[in-house]
């Protein structure tokens, strides 16, 4: 409507002057009006659906993604508290989702389904080497793998467990695979090789032990604290080498404004009271800020087609 009427204004004086425009200057003044009107109706309207489009993505929730160790019930108890943390940081409504397995995960991340997700260390590099997302935090204590036995168990020492049963989780798990390697590098091979059992769970792992069930069990450090937060009768008789823990990564899609707000929620944890309780709710010590060279010691084990 606005367009028209500077047209019809435009021709009324185009008409005026006779059918013509002789007055150049009188010409070229209202060709300027008229062109700047327009541009400023375009910029208006430009501006306008940006606007609205910029809205419209604030209101859609984000999805993240939790990476299969536990069953559903009980990884969604313990991290809907940081839902709700970051919905309040991050001003957005934040969503939970999970996989039935982890092969269903790994698809689901190279397939873009997650926003920002917490996924073991050994499937950080490939998505970070493709480009398809960039870490943003991982939890402050490092990750290893512990070899634990029950409190009266008479073994101190790995060699004593040669040709016992020791339990494990997934067979491919970074926590069996390096675990594996600490028996082997211990001498526990060949002749001298241990008979492993896998469990869906750390958790189960080592209920196995405790059920007698099983001689050992591999399991990682933030299992081993849990249980002994829980006083369970476990006790540690080797320890892998530390390397990074669970970690959080976004999607290099996600605005990098939106990214940093993320990351800073979730490194300034810590540093505040309801990010202190919240942590405390999860049983983890905190995040800190990640980058990609941390995570190259796991380079040998980080195939997007392991479990």
């Amino acid at each position: 409507m606005f367009v028209t009427d500077i047209m019809i204004l435009a021709m009324s004086v185009y008409n005026n002057e006779g059918n013509t425009l002789k007055n150049s200057v009188m010409c070229s003044t209202w060709l300027s009006v008229l062109c700047a009107c327009l541009l400023q109706l375009f910029s208006a309207s430009v501006h306008a659906a940006t606007s609205i489009t910029h809205a419209d993505a604030d209101k859609v929730p984000l999805v993240f993604g939790l990476l299969p160790s536990e069953s559903p019930v009980a990884k969604f108890k313990r991290y809907a508290p940081l839902r709700d943390y970051l919905q309040i940081m991050l001003q957005r409504q934040v969503l939970l989702e999970t996989a039935k397995n982890f092969p269903e995960f790994l698809r689901r991340t190279r397939a873009g389904k997650y926003d920002f997700l917490e996924t073991a260390p050994h499937f950080v590099l490939p998505v970070i080497d493709n480009g398809q997302y960039v870490v943003l935090t991982t939890i402050t204590q490092p990750l290893s793998v512990q070899l634990v036995v029950k409190k009266t168990s008479p073994v101190q020492q790995i060699q004593e467990l040669q040709g016992k049963l020791i339990a494990t989780p997934s067979p491919r798990a970074i926590i069996t695979r390096i675990g594996k390697e600490m028996l082997d590098s211990s001498g526990l091979h060949g002749n001298q090789q241990a008979q492993f059992r896998a469990y869906k769970t750390h958790n189960a792992a080592y209920e196995a032990v405790l059920g007698d069930q099983a001689d050992a069990a591999l399991i990682s450090i933030n299992i081993y604290n849990k249980a002994m937060q829980q006083k369970k009768a476990i006790r540690s008789i080797a320890s892998s080498f530390s390397f990074p823990n669970m970690s959080i990564i976004a999607a290099n899609s996600m605005p990098l404004r939106l990214r940093s707000r993320l990351q800073g929620a979730l490194a300034g944890m810590l540093k505040r009271d309801e990010g202190r309780r919240v942590l405390s709710a999860m049983s983890y010590p905190g995040y800190r800020v990640a980058i990609a060279q941390e995570f190259y010691v796991l380079r040998k084990y980080s195939s997007m087609e392991q479990e």
